[in-house]
């Protein structure tokens, strides 16, 4: 039998309550023997705000440290120490050398699931080949075709037919936390305490 191996990946800026939540229901819903997180290093895709790579990782091991069924990878973040962008398709590859025999599960969300049909990732719809991928999607707005843009559409069709779709209501957004400790506004019910404490010492997303 091949070992399910999860992987939920991202910038972690901050990582907060809702990738836990996201992360536990992926692991039970698909019967995973173990979930890794990966924190971004260096990102393709311009990302605003963004807290440095070192800080994202500490937080995203402070998270994962008090729940059995998660660990943390640094492999990302370790490539942006030599300036190097992290693309999903060479961490997959690097994945199947570490974890042999073991089927690979990648989450993401539907932003990104669009992202890799626009042609946008390395790999382009070839990256959906690598792995299991199990695209998150809001119960209220599942992907929608009808929203693609008709150059598309194609690209789409082909796109539904290699991944998993998930139903998940995640109500927190990191970007809304973000805005939040900027205005000096209270997130404790959105993050761990070790991670907010982090923040704070840290003084992260204050400017």
């Amino acid at each position: 039998m091949k070992k399910k191996i999860g992987i939920l990946g991202g910038t972690f800026n901050p990582p907060h309550d809702g990738h836990l939540i996201l992360a536990d229901k992926v692991l039970k819903k698909l019967k995973l023997d173990e979930f890794f997180l990966i924190p971004s290093g260096f990102p393709p895709l311009e990302k605003r705000g963004l807290a440095p790579a070192k800080d994202r990782l500490e937080m995203t091991k402070l998270m994962a440290k008090e729940y059995p069924n998660f660990s943390v990878l640094d492999y990302e973040v370790k490539k942006a120490k030599k300036r190097k962008k992290s693309y999903t398709i060479e961490t997959i590859k690097y994945l199947k050398k570490k974890f042999k025999n073991s089927e690979i599960f990648w989450i993401i969300g539907e932003d990104s699931f669009r992202e890799i049909i626009e042609g946008k990732w390395k790999g382009r719809l070839k990256v959906l080949d690598k792995a299991k991928f199990v695209v998150i999607t809001r119960p209220y707005h599942r992907f929608n075709l009808k929203k693609v843009n008709p150059k598309f559409k194609n690209a789409a069709n082909l796109a539904l037919k290699k991944v998993i779709l998930i139903k998940l209501n995640i109500p927190i957004s990191a970007t809304e936390i973000r805005k939040k400790i900027k205005k000096g506004e209270n997130v404790n019910k959105f993050l761990p305490k070790k991670v907010l404490k982090y923040i704070k010492e840290k003084k992260l997303y204050t400017e």
